[in-house]
């Protein structure tokens, strides 16, 4: 056995008094000494460990056979570092580095190890500890990830699909027609459909609308046809021509097509209890080898629209002169529209509505006005139309309510501002008005008007917004109500504030019996209900006159003052 020098007593002092366990080995695998941490780690006395063969006293766990440090010493003239697991006495596992650092003679020979086992069990803990919580966190992230994944997905299902039909819609018709280098597209319009939903009742109606998209689909040709729905009554059909070269082929199938449907819906049954319902459609079919998806659907509209007029069962779009002025006076304004939107143009206008009891409360109805980029003034009347078919009605909507709100929100007077039902029935536009509602303070002097004719009854989430309108304090107004058929049971289910009467029944009131007997029958059915009356079309002298006779709230028309942009005169 290698002797240890006694000069080497200030070494074994420190080997002693260390906290991790040690020991020394010679080359022959000769347990030399141990220190008291190593006894007390691994309960073997010195006595019976030193002068003893390592392999042969200390178990596996210790003593490596298979990758002996001692021999990994020897072979490299290295340390070597290694972890180990240990029993301690009460037979629970610890962590430690095992550390073999070569013992070397004044010759820089080796002639043994002193291993050491640092104790890392707290650090393994907490590195297990970190470990679970990064497993933990990666789930959660993993699971928020596929959550919003698939938010995502159903978004986007909702985003280009029709809740009614289930059949892709028009913003998808639009992305196709955007990929299609030579897209076809036919529009298939319902004649009529505004009296079948009136007579049989709109649940009828979109039962119909369902019955009338399986149809469709079955028609269809191939899969390469799809089918859309893109407005209350109105389907579309697009294919990609790939190629101009394949358009004569193309055109000629849909023709063929076409001539199929328009004869076939008529022949078709379309029943409401045990009831057959008869149905014609017109269409409008139009191609295009320019990239442009809004031009395409608004010759595919034209051509539809001149079918109608000319009694035809379908028409394709053809530049002729009449057609192509009004294609391009389409284009035109909604580019025009476009600019304006762009650059803050779309303005309110305010038309004073008149007190007959307090002449000098003030109530002004918001309308809508486009400057163009020359500063001439531009009529809803132009534009709205144009708006809708591109897909910009929600941002005048926007501006309408945004600027309006900011102008009255420190003036007591009250505003109305008309809905029309994709107001109330698009997410952001809804949120749009709660959101500047809450921001400038302003509910309580608020009207929000909905056209009559719109029959709400079967539109659940335009009639719940509609409710969420009253409970923040706001109030409501039936516009042009008299102007066809007047459901006063409509009224009262959704707690109106006013009515206002069509102009069709005041312009000519100072007259008209005729006109005269419908106004007193609103008017006696809204003071019975607590509702205020708001004459409308008040042109002259003699109509205001006899509107405050026939005891109306309010009135406004031209007569009263026409509409300016703020400050109104």
């Amino acid at each position: 056995m290698i002797q240890i020098k006694s000069d080497h007593d200030e070494f074994y002092q420190i080997f002693n008094a260390s906290v991790d366990g040690m020991y020394v080995i010679a080359r022959d695998f000769t347990v030399l000494r141990v220190n008291d941490a190593f006894t007390n780690m691994t309960g073997i006395s010195r006595e019976s460990i030193e002068g003893k063969k390592c392999n042969e006293v200390l178990n596996d766990a210790i003593c490596i056979k298979t990758d002996c440090p001692l021999c990994r010493v020897l072979e490299t003239n290295q340390t070597y570092n290694t972890n180990v697991i240990l029993k301690n006495c009460t037979n629970d596992s610890r962590y430690y580095v095992l550390t073999a650092t070569p013992l070397r003679d004044s010759e820089e020979r080796v002639f043994g190890v002193i291993n050491s086992f640092k104790d890392i069990t707290e650090y393994k803990h907490l590195e297990q500890q970190l470990t679970n919580v990064n497993q933990t966190l990666e789930k959660r992230v993993a699971d928020r990830t596929k959550e919003l994944k698939q938010r995502e997905d159903q978004l986007i299902r909702l985003l280009y699909a029709d809740s009614l039909t289930g059949l892709p819609n028009r913003l998808c018709l639009l992305r196709d027609l955007n990929k299609s280098a030579v897209p076809v597209v036919a529009l298939i319009n319902i004649d009529g459909f505004e009296q079948i939903n009136n007579f049989y009742g709109y649940t009828a109606g979109d039962a119909i609308l369902l019955n009338l998209a399986r149809l469709l689909s079955n028609t269809l040709p191939s899969k390469a046809y799809q089918l859309y729905r893109i407005h209350a009554d109105e389907y579309a059909i697009f294919l990609d021509a790939k190629r101009a070269a394949n358009l004569p082929v193309i055109l000629n199938d849909f023709e063929q097509l076409s001539r199929h449907i328009t004869a076939l819906i008529p022949a078709t049954k379309f029943t409401n209890r045990n009831q057959a319902v008869m149905l014609r459609v017109t269409m409008g079919i139009a191609f295009a080898t320019d990239p442009d998806p809004e031009k395409l659907v608004i010759k595919a509209d034209i051509a539809l629209r001149e079918a109608r007029c000319r009694r035809k069962p379908f028409l394709f779009f053809k530049e002729t002169e009449e057609i192509g002025a009004r294609y391009h006076d389409n284009i035109k304004l909604a580019s025009i529209l476009q600019d304006a939107i762009k650059h803050d143009r779309i303005v309110p206008y305010f038309q004073p509505i008149y007190n007959h009891e307090q002449p000098h409360s003030k109530h002004y109805e918001v309308l809508a006005r486009l400057i163009d980029n020359s500063g001439n003034v531009i009529s809803p009347f132009q534009f709205i139309n144009i708006a809708k078919v591109t897909r910009q009605y929600p941002a005048i909507t926007k501006a309408i309510v945004q600027k309006s709100f900011a102008l009255f929100k420190d003036r007591p007077d009250e505003i109305s501002i008309n809905l029309d039902i994709d107001d109330m029935e698009d997410i952001q536009t809804t949120e749009m008005i709660h959101t500047e509602l809450t921001k400038h303070n302003i509910a309580d002097r608020v009207v929000f008007e909905v056209l009559e004719n719109h029959r709400l009854e079967n539109h659940t989430e335009a009639v719940n917004f509609l409710k969420t309108l009253k409970a923040a304090g706001c109030k409501l107004a039936v516009d042009d109500f008299g102007s066809g058929y007047s459901n006063f049971s409509y009224v009262l289910s959704l707690d109106f504030d006013y009515l206002k009467i069509d102009a069709s029944l005041i312009k000519n009131i100072d007259q008209d019996a005729h006109s005269q007997a419908i106004v007193k029958s609103i008017v006696t059915f809204a003071r019975d209900m607590g509702i205020k009356t708001i004459a409308e079309f008040v042109h002259s002298e003699s109509v205001f006159s006899t509107v405050k006779d026939y005891n109306i709230d309010f009135s406004q028309g031209f007569y009263i003052a026409r509409p300016e942009p703020w400050p109104v005169n």
